[in-house]
């Protein structure tokens, strides 16, 4: 292209002195003419059939046609000042009209202000993948319906753009509303009201004037600039131009210091997924912020050339402008190194990372602007083809990138973390959108064991390995694995460099397949001491990983997802991953819990490697070991995912042969149980889990919103895990392989609260009495040689006579039951009646006590006679012995039964009346009572 001579300057005086009205509008006509010029390497990139989106987009929202693209209706806001369609433009829309005819308007009204593109499409920078963001300002009057509708409009002309190739998006701005810093449009590009001015610089800078006003900045000479509103109060006042004709979206006289801050971290938000796209522009906020608060803006230049008329012969593309910028600020401050990081960007930018996104005429074109740029910025001789090469990525040259991505965007990071220090208010820094990018930066970029590292140049490897090997590394530090291209084995990986090391081969498996190295074609060497992983078993493994990962993750969550805390949203086990089935796991045995499988009572659990994604967008790993390993990812997933909690948040993959899917089934079991029981809290209840592992026992039971378990080795500790005193009402729900042959289970399927429940079981030898307390303890005892109905008398008598002190404070009541047992081992119950009447005959044994500084004074009646500690001191439990045995025939020694008990808390080991509950009066009587019946 062969550029003009430069046009002759023109100065445009401050208030007070010499402006032309000539001079405003040739300033007007420069604009408009490099608008045109832009434009129309716009159109030559594009294909023909686009070509005409360009050509009727003032055309469709100048009038509303029924036959043309986003048709709404007849009232749709329609009308664009100083518009006139071309035969051009009224020869293409009657290509897809073909009886449409354009008249003048004789209105003098128009909603629509003016049509802007922005953003690259002006640019060197501008490819096939690139969007189109438009501008579509309307008058500021306008009903919200009216707004609506010329929403619609513009939807239904971005879907027709869609099916010409082109993403377009329309951004509706009310100039009065932006200008009073309300409404900013948020876009791909920036973050709306976080970004308001330098939205601006760069509208400024890369907008392409389409239809409509001209907008006041242009008028506004750069001398001006500091003095923007006044002067354009001044230009109108003083009726040097009519203010019908101009659109005015402010300019830079205040801009304040948290944009810096908030564009940065905008920007550096962006980076983390598009690092190539952004980290130039993060590269220029960093030159701002070092210009604070004598910004130099990037827009400032093109207006300069064009008010010293030389707009036309200085290449003022928007891209180059920013490379010019920070390539004088990193040699400025010597940063060779960051320098050639930009020229990389710079170059990434103008060429594309791949060849598809231009023709071969194109590339050509843009091969020989980046040679003039080398030669005019004197670049080392072999950058160029250095870079040429880059753009062929493979994953080692996609790591290293990476690693020197994260330390650039940490240095921005820390830059700017320390500019807001110096230059914002605490209030401003403080900022919601601040708060959640800063959130979304520290989640991505925080380094933490197990954490799966996400490359940000991932999109960037064009060419696939084919064979790659996951080697065990025996390391200083403990047994590590490590990722190398090619063939690699243990014996000879100390030869070869990894492209990854992780401490275990879950985050190896993890980091392969969301980096994208994994595909099916993808053939895998393994090598391990500690793990025998056949290879159908590992491909099996990575398909599930690549299953869990494609369905469940989101790489990108929305901004507002950090508005919440953390949670966890999806769990992925593998069980007994490389574990061969010849290490223990072959015994056969009628009894099939793999949690406690065979006489020997053996867990099939050995091992449990768990992927877990997040709300932030986190992936992270974690190993354990055997049934509590189990237990702690279950209790985890039901304590830390988002709620409510679903079932489909935790999965299972298991290859044991023989024994997978038994496994499976088995654990699946216990999470739904826990899930049905815990994941919901329970009002004045305290459910508990009970099931085997291995040879112990386990009890789920949640406490101050959190689920834990403990462990019971023995069946006496399970036993007295059911007998201990409750907070809460606790329903108990039992594994079926849990007090199998008892009735136990029968009894707490009766068990409700505020009710004491009694159940006798007559056996041959005994007979046994179960009690289940108001809050589900359940006291035990065996009686021989004891008559049911005097034994049944003596408890009903004991328990009607604490109830009737009203020691609770809500009202209790007692059920009495009769157990049975069928021949075929079916435990059944009958309710029967009690009366709890005493006959004057039967002794009444009465245990009383009171709190003194020397502890608890006793007194224990035995009908009216009274023994205290004060008379018999620590013999008075044997005292009181003494004295029954003269009531009894021959001194027959026969069990003695206590009939009440009227104690202080401390007697109990309790301090709060609400603890108090039958329980500790059954314990207490079994205490004593063991001592008279010796």
């Amino acid at each position: 292209m062969i550029r003009p001579h430069p046009e002759p300057g023109i100065h445009l005086g401050s208030p007070g002195e010499e402006i032309s009205i000539q001079d405003l509008q040739t300033i007007k006509y420069r604009f408009k003419r490099l608008n045109q010029l832009r434009g129309q390497r716009v159109q030559d990139f594009l294909q023909p059939r686009q070509q005409t989106f360009l050509d009727l987009l003032p055309l469709l929202f100048h009038c509303n046609f029924p036959m043309l693209p986003g048709f709404i209706s007849s009232t749709t806001p329609a009308g664009i000042p100083e518009y006139n369609p071309g035969i051009q433009t009224i020869n293409a829309a009657r290509q897809l009209a073909k009886n449409f005819t354009y008249a003048r308007a004789a209105s003098q009204t128009y909603p629509i202000e003016g049509l802007f593109l922005m953003g690259s499409v002006g640019s060197i920078a501008f490819s096939k993948t690139s969007d189109m963001d438009i501008w579509l300002c309307h008058q500021s009057d306008l009903l919200s319906g009216a707004i609506a509708e010329l929403q619609k409009k513009a939807t239904a002309i971005e879907i027709w753009a869609a099916s010409l190739g082109l993403e377009v998006h329309f951004f509706l701005m009310d100039s009065k509303q932006f200008l009073l810093g309300e409404n900013t449009p948020i876009s791909t590009e920036s973050s709306g009201q976080t970004q308001h001015y330098l939205l601006l610089e760069e509208f400024y800078r890369t907008a392409i004037y389409i239809a409509g006003k001209s907008p006041a900045w242009w008028l506004v000479p750069p001398h001006e600039e500091r003095n923007y509103t006044a002067y354009i109060k001044h230009l109108i006042a003083n009726r040097f131009i009519p203010e019908h004709e101009l659109i005015d979206f402010g300019g830079f006289d205040a801009v304040p210091a948290e944009e810096f801050t908030s564009a940065t971290l905008w920007h550096l938000y962006k980076a983390l997924h598009s690092p190539h796209k952004s980290l130039l522009k993060l590269l220029l906020m960093e030159c701002y912020a070092s210009e604070y608060p004598q910004t130099e803006w990037l827009c400032q230049d093109i207006k300069k050339a064009v008010y010293q008329g030389d707009y036309m012969t200085t290449d003022l593309d928007p891209y180059l402008l920013i490379y010019q910028k920070v390539e004088k600020y990193l040699q400025k401050a010597h940063s060779h190194g960051r320098l050639a990081l930009a020229r990389q960007y710079f170059y990434l930018k103008v060429m594309g990372s791949s060849d598809n996104t231009m023709d071969s005429q194109t590339r050509a074109t843009r091969e020989k602007y980046m040679h003039s740029i080398a030669n005019n910025w004197n670049w080392p001789a072999s950058t160029i083809d250095n870079l040429k090469y880059q753009r062929l990525w493979d994953i080692k040259k996609a790591t290293s990138e990476h690693a020197v991505i994260v330390q650039q965007l940490t240095h921005c990071y820390r830059m700017i973390m320390g500019f807001a220090r110096d230059h914002v208010a605490q209030n401003q820094e403080n900022s919601n959108d601040l708060k959640l990018i800063g959130r979304k930066l520290h989640s991505f970029l925080e380094k933490k064991p197990g954490k799966i590292e996400i490359i940000t140049t991932r999109s960037e490897v064009h060419s696939k390995e084919n064979t790659l090997s996951i080697v065990e590394n025996r390391l200083p530090g403990g047994d590590g694995w490590a990722m190398y291209l090619k063939n690699v084995q243990m014996t000879n990986a100390a030869d070869f460099e990894p492209i990854q090391k992780c401490r275990s081969l879950i985050e190896i498996l993890c980091w392969l397949i969301i980096n994208g190295l994994y595909h099916k074609q993808l053939q895998l060497q393994f090598s391990s001491h500690s793990l025998k992983m056949p290879n159908e078993e590992l491909h099996s493994t990575l398909t599930q990983i690549n299953l869990f990962l494609t369905q469940s993750f989101n790489y990108d969550p929305p901004l507002e997802t950090y508005q919440t805390l953390k949670a966890q949203l999806n769990s992925l086990l593998i069980i007994n991953m490389g574990i061969s089935d010849d290490d223990g796991l072959c015994v056969m045995s009628e009894r099939s819990d793999a949690l406690s499988y065979g006489m020997s009572r053996q867990c099939f659990i050995q091992t449990i490697n768990r992927i877990s994604l997040s709300s932030w967008g986190e992936i992270t790993t974690s190993q354990d070991e055997g049934i509590e390993g189990l237990f702690n990812c279950l209790a985890d997933a039901v304590n830390n995912s988002k709620k409510p909690l679903s079932l489909s948040s935790l999965k299972f993959v298991c290859h044991t042969p023989a024994r997978a899917k038994g496994i499976i089934l088995r654990v699946e079991a216990v999470f739904n149980t826990l899930v049905k029981l815990f994941s919901k809290p329970h009002h004045n209840r305290s459910p508990r889990y009970i099931l085997p592992g291995g040879t112990s026992f386990y009890v789920f039971q949640s406490a101050n919103k959190t689920l834990s378990y403990k462990q019971l080795a023995t069946r006496k500790q399970l036993l007295s895990e059911l007998a201990s005193p409750q907070e809460q009402f606790s329903t108990i729900h039992f594994d079926p392989a849990v007090l199998e042959n008892t009735p136990i289970h029968l009894i707490y399927s009766l068990n409700r609260p505020q009710v004491i429940q009694l159940f006798y079981y007559e056996s041959k030898t005994d007979t046994s009495v179960y009690i289940v307390d108001e809050k589900g303890a359940l006291y035990i005892q065996p009686h021989s040689k004891a008559k049911p109905s005097q034994l049944l008398k003596q408890y009903a008598i004991f328990l009607e006579s604490i109830l009737n002190r009203n020691l609770f404070e809500t009202l209790l009541t007692i059920e009495y039951y009769e157990i049975t047992k069928s021949p075929a081992g079916i435990f059944s119950y009958t309710p029967v009646q009690l009366k709890a009447t005493a006959s004057n005959q039967e002794l009444s044994l009465r245990i009383t006590g009171e709190d003194t500084h020397k502890g608890i004074i006793y007194s224990i009646y035995c009908n009216e006679k009274e023994f205290s500690s004060l008379d018999h001191g620590n013999q008075v439990f044997y005292a009181a012995y003494q004295h029954i045995l003269q009531f009894r025939n021959g001194k027959i020694n026969y069990p003695i039964h206590i009939t009440d008990i009227d104690l202080p808390l401390s007697a109990f080991r309790i301090d709060n009346p609400e603890q108090l509950q039958t329980i500790h009066y059954l314990n207490y009587k079994q205490k004593i009572e063991d001592k008279f019946n010796i």
